[in-house]
């Protein structure tokens, strides 16, 4: 694997006829929307990448995407770090109809005016997916974890007769 500059826009046709694999570093700076969704990404966002083609003859390509960012607990309110994992597989399109006919395990991505992607578009998008809808600490690391109570009991359901029954009863007579 070639660990190179990622490049912002590759045509995956070319890239999958040389089998191209990249591994490459993103500057955090680059990444604005992510920026937008946390508190601050820690440090420049690794990748890889592997373009080929599938025994359909389709182009595609797999990715992977790695950071760590901070995010507010919502238990305590307190800073903390969630390790965002990305991994994914596209197959680029040029209309509904090829997106239509794709296999399930592939995710369509459509080409540009230029028969390009855009990788740290894709990179991006997928890490925004991977943060959680609630951001809090494990229980047993939150300071909140003291509070993490349940109020009441739970009374035993007494099992009430099925009102069928009387209806099965009637059958059998």
């Amino acid at each position: 694997m070639q660990n190179v500059k990622l490049p912002i826009k590759v045509d995956p046709v070319r890239a999958a006829q040389k089998q191209l694999e990249l591994e490459a570093t993103i500057p955090k700076e680059i990444l604005s929307r992510l920026a937008e969704s946390t508190i601050s990404i820690q440090s420049d966002i690794k990748t890889a990448f592997s373009f080929d083609i599938d025994k359909q003859k389709l182009r595609i390509f797999h990715g992977q995407a790695s950071v760590a960012v901070e995010l507010i607990c919502q238990r305590c309110n307190e800073p903390m770090i969630y390790q965002c994992e990305a991994e994914f597989t596209y197959c680029p399109v040029h209309n509904q109809e090829q997106e239509d006919n794709l296999p399930d395990a592939y995710e369509a991505i459509y080409y540009d005016e230029n028969g390009e992607v855009n990788l740290h578009q894709i990179v991006e998008d997928e890490l925004i997916v991977t943060l959680p809808q609630i951001a809090k600490h494990a229980i047993e690391e939150c300071q909140q974890s003291e509070f993490e109570l349940t109020f009441g009991e739970i009374d035993e359901v007494e099992q009430r007769p099925n009102p069928f029954d009387a209806l099965a009863q009637l059958k059998h007579k």
